[in-house]
């Protein structure tokens, strides 16, 4: 089974099928897991590109995860069924290591529990995805993703080859 992930599909002919900068997903994010309407605590980060760009990010459950393989503890984990790496904040110490090696730094310390927190996908109904208003997150596997962003790169030489 390919491993799922939260993937970020925009359109950029499409005003409305872009990240709007609402950060619905963050807030519902923080709502399902801690039931607080604070979006720091979410485990989906909305990241601000400059010039009205902004980009979420989760955690991409590397086939080796670094996260994993640094954690002192053994606090992050893979879980067998469906391969996600998950955080055992029972005995996770905040010590940041693996923020430090996380490639896409979509993990973070919890602000105020003070331990690893990381997309777990909602147990599989990931709320980023149910409430993103311009509906550009979806759940998808690596090889659906590379696809779609393939799709993306050959319009974009298509259109620079247009232009010249």
């Amino acid at each position: 089974m390919a491993r799922q992930r939260i993937g970020y599909f925009e359109n950029r002919q499409d005003p409305e099928n872009i990240c709007s900068r609402c950060r619905m997903c963050e807030l519902m994010c923080a709502f399902h897991h801690h039931q607080v309407g604070n979006p720091r605590r979410g485990r989906i980060k909305v990241i601000a590109l400059g010039q009205g760009e902004d980009i979420p990010v989760t955690c991409l459950n590397c086939e080796d995860p670094p996260c994993m393989n640094i954690c002192p503890t053994g606090a992050l984990y893979r879980k067998t069924a469906d391969g996600m790496v998950q955080v055992n904040e029972d005995i996770c110490i905040g010590c940041a290591m693996c923020l430090n090696v996380c490639p896409v730094g979509a993990i973070t310390l919890d602000p105020v529990d003070g331990v690893a927190s990381k997309c777990d996908l909602c147990q599989g109904e990931p709320q980023c995805v149910t409430y993103c208003p311009a509906s550009v997150l979806k759940m998808t596997d690596a090889g659906q993703f590379a696809r779609y962003r393939m799709k993306g790169f050959a319009r974009f030489l298509q259109s620079a080859g247009e232009e010249r």
